[in-house]
C-alpha cells in the first residue's frame, strides 16, 4: 500500500476531498433586508401603545364620566355612578363639590365628616381608577 507523500498533490485544498465546501462568491446570496414597511409599522405601534397610556394617565383614566360641579349623576348600585344630563329621569343626585384631599376608599368609609364643608351636599360619593387601594375624588351630592 502506498501513501501520497509531499510530492503528491491533490486539486482543491490539502486535507479536503474533492468536491468539499469552499467558499463561493455568489452575487445572489445577500442578506435579506428589512422591508421599510415592518420597520415603520412597528414603530407606529409603539407611538400608539404610549399615547393611548400618556392620554389614560393625564386624564385618570380618560376621566370619561368624571362629575364636576353642577353635573348629575345616576346611581347604578349603592357605590356604582355614572354622569347623566340633569334632564334626564335617570338623574338621582346632582354633584355641589368635590373635597380637596384623595382619599383610598377605606379612608373613606372610615370618614364621618366627608362633605361636611358643603351645606348642601346630602351624600358623599367616593370614585377611583380600577384599584379600591388607590386614591380617588370624594364627590359631594345633593338631592335634585
Amino acid at each position: 500500500m502506498t501513501h501520497p507523500g509531499p510530492d503528491h498533490t491533490a486539486p482543491g485544498q490539502p486535507g479536503t476531498p474533492e468536491g468539499a465546501w469552499a467558499p463561493q462568491n455568489d452575487p445572489q446570496a445577500q442578506p435579506e433586508k428589512k422591508s421599510s414597511t415592518k420597520k415603520w409599522a412597528s414603530l407606529a405601534g409603539t407611538v400608539v401603545v404610549v399615547g393611548v397610556g400618556g392620554a389614560y394617565a393625564l386624564t385618570g383614566g380618560f376621566g370619561i364620566g368624571d362629575p364636576k360641579v353642577d353635573d348629575c349623576v345616576h346611581m347604578k348600585s349603592e357605590s356604582d355612578f355614572e354622569v347623566v344630563d340633569c334632564d334626564s329621569g335617570d338623574a338621582d343626585l346632582k354633584i355641589v363639590g368635590t373635597e380637596d384631599e384623595k382619599k383610598t376608599e377605606a379612608d373613606f368609609m372610615a370618614d364621618p365628616a366627608s362633605c361636611s364643608a358643603f351645606e348642601t351636599a346630602e351624600a358623599a360619593l367616593w370614585a377611583s381608577g380600577s384599584m379600591i387601594t388607590e386614591k380617588g375624588t370624594v364627590y359631594c351630592a345633593a338631592s335634585l
